[in-house]
């Protein structure tokens, strides 16, 4: 498929293993690039698997004057987010002491969450095999680690996402009957139990009891790194977030954006917006599905470079912020 007369106004762009390199940042030159594209009135927008608190800093990072446009958990959520302004009083040094949620202003826009019976059942199901839940709710996240192998799971998430996790002794008592519905829910086990879980889950989950009216069962997503699995909503994708986002919120055409995406979770992505780009790491289900596959990776900003070569084409619509 050629891009032809095609021209944008937004870009949607996934965090990790497409904007965000191998060391979970964004490069110098892409924010410097990026901030650039916000200021002639393109707009920039995020669509990810992580939760909301694990974007703060990649909103900070990218310190736009413009609030951005968030599609988290995977299309659970929709949130419009900016860096709050602090009193001029504060020193470099108590900012960073701040909260990251302290940092960030968020104003929520919609949120599809579990079902409370999938929610109940992938909980049983967990222990059942012997795996670890993530539980998220708002911004907090909660896990229910048992055993050491849990324990060094809450640690690997952390590290790849920077999320602190409230550890529980009773996901059903202590967080599902007290709090809201999750808007995701991570299983977490060993790069070996991947497909194992996959099945397991798809075969459980595909329950009359467990699928929405339309018949829909509920959405799992394989972890692009390979020891976790997420359970969402049934219609909960982030194709589907990205459409409500543009269409509800935002109020512009789907064909006005180009996505850019690596992961099983962005193929409904990237076939949603107007053109869909695959990361040359992408997984090979989403370069089947991408529109087009570029020649660089995360790790070689693939992103600003696509998006510089669109706007030397004349293929991006800028408007006065």
């Amino acid at each position: 498929m050629t891009i032809g007369n095609k021209r944008f106004r937004y870009v949607a762009v996934d965090l990790d293993g497409t904007l965000l390199n191998s060391e979970h940042k964004v490069s110098p030159r892409t924010i410097e690039y990026i901030q650039q594209l916000d200021a002639k009135g393109f707009g920039i927008m995020v669509a990810t698997g992580r939760s909301l608190n694990t974007v703060y800093e990649t909103i900070l990072a990218l310190d736009l004057p413009n609030p951005i446009p968030v599609v988290c958990s995977n299309g659970a959520r929709g949130v419009m987010c900016k860096p709050r302004e602090l009193p001029s009083s504060s020193s470099d040094e108590s900012i960073q002491d701040f909260p990251l949620s302290c940092r960030v202003e968020s104003e929520p826009l919609f949120d599809t969450p579990v079902p409370e019976p999938v929610a109940r059942r992938s909980i049983t199901l967990s222990k059942e095999m012997g795996f670890m839940s993530q539980f998220y709710v708002g911004d907090e996240i909660y896990a229910d680690p048992t055993n050491e192998s849990h324990y060094k799971h809450v640690e690997m998430y952390k590290e790849l996402t920077g999320a602190k996790t409230i550890c529980v002794d009773n996901m059903i008592t202590e967080v599902l009957e007290r709090y809201d519905l999750p808007s995701k829910q991570v299983v977490l086990f060993h790069k070996e139990q991947q497909d194992g879980a996959m099945l397991k889950f798809e075969e459980t989950l595909s329950a009359p009891e467990f699928r929405a009216e339309d018949g829909s069962p509920p959405t799992l997503v394989r972890g692009s790194f390979g020891w976790f699995l997420e359970v969402l909503h049934p219609h909960v994708n982030k194709g589907n977030g990205l459409k409500r986002m543009c269409t509800e919120h935002l109020n512009i055409d789907l064909d006005s954006v180009v996505a850019f995406g690596d992961g099983d979770n962005d193929a409904e992505f990237l076939q949603m917006a107007g053109w869909g780009v695959a990361m040359k790491n992408a997984r090979p289900i989403v370069k089947q599905v991408a529109d087009q596959t570029i020649d660089f990776t995360n790790n070689e900003d693939g992103v600003r470079k696509t998006l510089e070569s669109m706007e030397s084409s004349g293929q991006l619509i800028f408007a006065s912020p």
